[in-house]
Order: structure tokens, then sequence, then C-alpha cells
């Protein structure tokens, strides 16, 4: 099965697993703050809201963890590439409902009964009621999962205050989270990175955070 359309759960339960570790021995501060899982009512309700089905890798995520308990500050540092904080499900559908009720749908794109002209992937603005987002960062920037239909469904997009939504380089929450697991494991053995990447920091008290090169 292809990232793209989503992965087993053991494969997200492994990669956040690497993750994890790796945030114990080398990033404890930022360890702390990983939420214990929610209700997995909170995740169907949700979805209910966007109308729309989830990826099966981001339900299984929010199965293993809450997002950062950050208050918006981003105490815990940056979990994931570029400076994004992982939203407990309570907050993203609090960040999608304040999109939805300040911020005008695409009229290229989103029709009548939660209809869509445009395919997962394509760029456009301000705003997609077909994107849900999952994290944040501290410019008010969210990055979402594009539930539109399309090769790349499943694919993660970013959306900032006054400039649209775009593509990234990542077809699914499992390609983001096997990024950082390999990162951090490239990490906290020193090895090279491919491709001119960089890797995270840590600061001193334990907090974990990246460059704005990743991928």
């Amino acid at each position: 099965m292809s990232t793209r359309e989503g992965a087993s759960a053991d494969m997200i339960r492994t990669l956040w697993r690497r993750i994890v570790d790796v945030l114990r021995e080398h990033a404890p501060a930022t360890a702390r703050t990983i939420r214990h899982p929610g209700p997995v009512e909170d995740v169907r309700a949700l979805e209910s809201v966007v109308g729309l089905p989830f990826p099966a890798d981001l339900v299984e995520w929010w199965a293993l963890m809450d997002g950062i308990d950050d208050g918006y500050d981003q105490r815990a540092g940056d979990l994931v590439p570029n400076g994004f904080v992982p939203l407990s499900v309570t907050r993203a559908r609090e960040e999608y409902e304040r999109l939805t009720e300040s911020t005008a749908t695409d009229p290229t794109c989103c029709g009548p009964d939660r209809t869509h002209r445009n395919r997962a992937g394509d760029d456009g603005g301000p705003f997609c009621s077909a994107m849900v987002p999952f994290c944040r960062d501290l410019t008010g920037a969210v990055l979402c999962v594009d539930l539109r239909d399309g090769d790349d469904h499943g694919m993660l997009v970013t959306m900032a205050p006054g400039d649209g939504f775009g593509a990234t380089h990542w077809g699914s929450v499992t390609e983001m989270l096997a990024e950082i697991a390999e990162r951090l494991e490239a990490y906290a053995r020193g090895a090279e990175l491919p491709y001119g990447e960089k890797h995270p920091t840590v600061d001193p008290e334990g907090k974990i955070h990246w460059t704005e090169s990743a991928g």
C-alpha cells in the first residue's frame, strides 16, 4: 500500500515508538509534553464536523498521542519540521471551526454540500473546508491533511494566514513521521544526512527544534 493511501497501524506505531525513544533520551523536555491518547469519540466527532473520512494514519497517530501540551507558546519545542507542534484533537477542532467561521473558502474549489472541484494537492486559498489541521506554529500557520479526491489524497499542506495553502513534500502523515524518525535517529548517532538536510538541534532545556530546510 502506498503511503499516500495510508499505512498499517503497526507501521505508525513503530514510527512513533522510534521517535519517542530518541526524544526521551535526547530531548526529554519535549518528550514530557506529549499528551496521552484522547477519547476516540473526539476524533470521530471532528471527522463528522469536517464531513469527510480521515486517512487511517492520521487516526492511528491520534490514537497514540493527543498532541503536545504546549499552551500555544511552544515551550515544548518543535516536534514537527518546520516549527510545527502537533495539536490535540480538541484543538484541531477549534482550529477547523475558527477557519470555517472566519476565513472565506476557495471560490475555485469549494462548492455546495461539501463538494470540491480541485484535486488533492492543488494550491489555492484562502481556505478549503477539506483541509483538516493537525499541527500549528507560532505564526498561526497550520499543517493540514488534504482530504480532497485524487492521487494525492492525504497529502500534507500548509495553510498560512493571508497566504492560502500549498502542498508540502510529505504525501501523508506516514511520510512525515518516517522522515522525523529517520532524522532523529541520524541525529542520535551523529550520522550524515542526505540531500543537504540538517540535523535538528536540542536546546539546553531539552527541547527539540528544526531548521527551515527539512525535506
